[in-house]
């Protein structure tokens, strides 16, 4: 496990800038979601050791409250006059691209550099590879998926104190992964996140009280402050809210492949995607959102999204790596808070393919270039397909008795000595393990050659007729 890497002042002489990536989209236009977060955030006060920047884009009808253009990309500081605009001129940025969040990283801890930086993304989530954002500009299609949320990061050269989406069911092991190398903590939903999403004052007004606050107390109050303001004063929004210690991923990744693998048969056998009721930040993608669109509905849930609880599966299949696995999810999730266990969610998630080759296709693609074990992205496809299950594409047929960690005792004091884990690869042997850049870079014209004589005349289907019903 890796240590913290954000060494603080201590004693309120540390500097802050917070980096606030938000992108309206229809959340804006249509209820005006961001504005009404924008409130929150200046009714907090200021801070003279706090920069608060928003960069403000993705929407065609911005609120007239703050007079922020609709027509092109801005960005805004935070500070005791409300919302004071710092950078304009920008044009119609993009939010689902990597360079714009790269320049807003790079811009705002260039002009206002700072002891300790934190990253937060505001609009729509789709999970570990539909990503992040619904820019109202651009295709409808696009979003910022987490390898080039990776790129982003990369590019400006920044580390943050923690990274924070307020945004849906974006709280997975692959996240996790993907941002390794930029963070040291993660504040995320596992969830469906109500419309009202973040409570922003109450933790902004405890950071500009100590700016040295330690993020494992700051991260609790966001998180009781998220789910108290979407459980009280009338609203009954069922939400949930993480910490997560990204120093612990390289564990909890080890533990859940090595539980994986060894339980492969109960793992296909059964779909273990969780329904859940979507709320206010749910993004619909892909084929989904023209099937409901279609219908006129928005009854869809986590299994669309191939959302996979970790504890939840860990607790349901009885064997010798479920402990371990326990284990490493007790250390990588400081902190949590929910509505209940009525939707049975415990903080963190995987994606298993359940029957979506397309699904898949762009799951291997996202991961593979997040650096993510190649072994366990072929393994995935299993998942595509498992002949023999007649309950495979059934979402709704398990059932069980789970009651969340409750039905756990602590794990800290875990004997990890006797943790006899598989050992899948030569990456888990060596010290400097890291997430690979590229898989294929061995990859020769001849190694292609040799294959190619192997399949011999076969290789060639020239003459293939691509006529719909041949090839169903």
């Amino acid at each position: 496990m890796r240590e913290p890497q954000v060494q603080l002042k201590g004693n309120g002489e540390d500097t802050v800038t917070i980096l606030v990536y938000m992108n309206g989209s229809d959340l804006e236009s249509d209820d005006g979601s961001a504005t009404a977060d924008l409130a929150e955030m200046i009714g907090a006060g200021s801070s003279s050791k706090v920069n608060l920047l928003v960069e403000t884009l993705g929407t065609k009808k911005w609120q007239k409250k703050y007079g922020i253009s609709s027509k092109e990309t801005q960005i805004h500081k935070v500070d005791k006059n409300g919302l004071t605009l710092v950078r304009d001129g920008m044009g119609q940025l993009d939010c689902t691209k990597a360079e714009t969040l790269a320049d807003f990283i790079k811009w705002g801890t260039t002009n206002y550099p700072a002891d300790r930086y934190i990253l937060l993304f505001w609009n729509h989530g789709g999970g570990p590879v539909y990503g992040f954002g619904v820019d109202q500009y651009q295709d409808e299609y696009e979003s910022l998926t987490i390898d080039e949320m990776q790129k982003a990061l990369a590019a400006s050269g920044v580390y943050f104190d923690f990274i924070g989406m307020d945004c849906c069911i974006m709280s997975s092991l692959e996240l996790c992964c993907a941002l390794y190398d930029y963070c040291d903590y993660l504040i995320l939903s596992e969830d469906f996140e109500p419309g009202i999403g973040w409570s922003y004052t109450p933790w902004l007004k405890k950071l500009y009280s100590d700016t040295s606050i330690p993020t494992t107390q700051l991260g609790k109050v966001i998180v009781d402050s998220m789910v108290g303001a979407n459980t009280s004063g009338g609203y009954e929004d069922d939400s949930i809210l993480a910490l997560l210690d990204v120093g612990c991923t390289k564990l909890l990744y080890t533990a859940w492949t090595d539980f994986a693998y060894a339980n492969e048969d109960a793992l296909l056998g059964t779909n273990y995607s969780r329904p859940v009721t979507p709320r206010g930040k749910a993004m619909k993608k892909g084929f989904f959102s023209d099937w409901f669109d279609l219908l006129g509905t928005d009854d869809y849930s986590l299994s669309e999204y191939y959302i996979t609880d970790i504890l939840e599966v860990a607790g349901s299949i009885e064997s010798d790596e479920s402990n371990a696995l326990k284990a490493a999810l007790d250390q990588t999730i400081i902190y949590l808070n929910s509505s209940g266990d009525s939707e049975n969610l415990t903080g963190i998630s995987v994606s298993l393919p359940y029957g979506d080759r397309d699904f898949y296709n762009s799951l291997k693609t996202i991961y593979k270039n997040s650096g993510i074990d190649a072994d366990y992205i072929a393994w995935l496809e299993k998942f595509t397909t498992a002949d023999g299950y007649s309950d495979f594409y059934d979402y709704d047929n398990w059932d069980d008795d789970w009651s969340g960690w409750d039905s756990y005792d602590a794990y800290e004091d875990w004997d990890w000595d006797e943790w006899d884990y598989y050992d899948n690869s030569s990456y888990w042997e060596s010290d400097d393990w890291g997430w690979e850049d590229s898989y294929f870079d061995s990859w020769t014209f001849g190694d292609w050659l040799d294959w190619a004589e192997a399949w011999g005349e076969e290789l060639f289907y020239d003459d293939y007729d691509y006529g719909y019903d041949d090839w169903y």
